[in-house]
């Protein structure tokens, strides 16, 4: 389970890369929120965990 959340943080960090060459400042505004809350979750996960 530990490897999954560090593949899925990863994931979260191309994701964020990625997003920061969108044009669209709305969208990028959108997604970062997104990705933010997901992090959140990862870093729930993790404390559960241990």
């Amino acid at each position: 389970m530990k490897t999954t959340l560090a593949n899925a943080e990863a994931a979260l960090d191309k994701v964020q890369q990625d997003t920061d060459k969108l044009y669209s400042r709305e969208l990028r505004k959108a997604l970062a929120e997104y990705i933010e809350k997901q992090r959140e979750q990862v870093k729930a996960l993790r404390r559960m965990m241990n």
